[in-house]
């Protein structure tokens, strides 16, 4: 049996440019519907351009095969936002979204990003205590309602938790230093 962190698989942690994500579509969608359902993001969602997406995104090839995703983009000076994170089922538990998440840092780092967000449904909470581990920190008060605001996010800001005692999402920062 592999131990969390550990893993016998040939695991790769790459760009996800424009023609990766092509050439990967369909993985990365069945991916995505696995873990999110009727949630799940549609190509359209995938291949969506936003600001140094393409930079910053990293796709996990382990044994060959797509095992998972990070999709961040740019906004702001000096920001990135992750808008989404999966692990195959088959492939959790072995340290990948570590490495993808270390390798998105390795690129915010040469990018100049020096801060990363990203939501989370308060539901989720291996995800949420995850994020925690990794040195991301709940936003609340005057922080996150400057990212309310720099997102256009202020009109819904009832569902943000931190914001309203019935918001249902976390808003997670994490200041990087190199």
């Amino acid at each position: 049996m592999v131990s969390e962190g550990e893993s016998n698989l040939i695991c790769v942690i790459q760009q996800l440019d424009e023609k990766s994500a092509k050439r990967h579509l369909l993985d990365l969608c069945l991916i995505d519907r696995e873990a999110f359902g009727v949630n799940a993001w549609t190509e359209e969602n995938l291949l969506l351009p936003l600001a140094d997406k393409f930079l910053l995104s990293r796709v996990a090839l382990c044994d060959g095969r797509v095992s998972g995703y990070v999709i961040a983009s740019r906004y702001g000076s000096g920001q990135a936002h992750i808008h989404r994170v999966v692990v195959s089922g088959a492939f959790r538990r072995q340290g990948i979204v570590t490495r993808l998440l270390t390798s998105l840092e390795n690129a915010c780092s040469r990018m100049g990003v020096s801060e990363l967000t990203l939501e989370s449904a308060d539901d989720r909470r291996a995800a949420n205590c995850f994020y925690e581990r990794m040195k991301f920190t709940r936003l609340s008060g005057e922080s996150l309602a400057k990212y309310l605001n720099d997102r256009g996010k202020v009109p819904r800001a009832h569902e943000y938790s931190g914001s309203s005692s019935q918001g249902h999402i976390h808003v997670y920062g994490k200041m990087l230093t190199y």
